[in-house]
């Protein structure tokens, strides 16, 4: 592979690893504005808004991500169970040990960004082969 085609390549997966995350912000926000959940359900049960913002980050990195691989701009396997599980269990492992160190989640914790830089670090990891083989 020449120089040329590795730089097209990083900035191709640098360019779809931006997109997710930016999409992860959209997700929550559609899903904030099509599911009528009132403010105080969720500031009283801290775990339904934890399971309610993990499953949006996973969604918004596992649909980019997906989108990415059938347009053939990531050249990687579908693996398709394999990259949602990643995503899901890389977005909800800081959202738990959050809520097993401080009982709730506070706007701006630092734990939801590690929350969206574990379900795209999930997608990708879950899904890797060995290609030495």
């Amino acid at each position: 592979m020449t120089f040329g085609k590795r730089i097209l390549r990083a900035l191709t997966y640098f360019g779809v690893i931006l997109l997710q995350l930016i999409m992860t912000q959209v997700v929550t926000f559609l899903i904030s504005l099509f599911l009528p959940i009132s403010e105080n359900l969720l500031l009283n049960n801290p775990i339904v808004f934890a399971a309610l913002v993990g499953f949006t980050f996973a969604l918004g990195v596992f649909l980019t991500g997906w989108l990415a691989i059938k347009l053939r701009w990531l050249p990687l396997p579908p693996k398709t169970l394999h990259r949602l599980l990643g995503a899901l269990l890389g977005a909800y492992l800081p959202l738990a040990a959050a809520l097993l160190i401080f009982r709730s989640l506070q706007p701006g914790s630092p734990f939801f960004f590690a929350s969206i830089v574990g379900s795209i670090l999930g997608f990708y990891v879950l899904g890797w082969e060995d290609r030495n083989r």
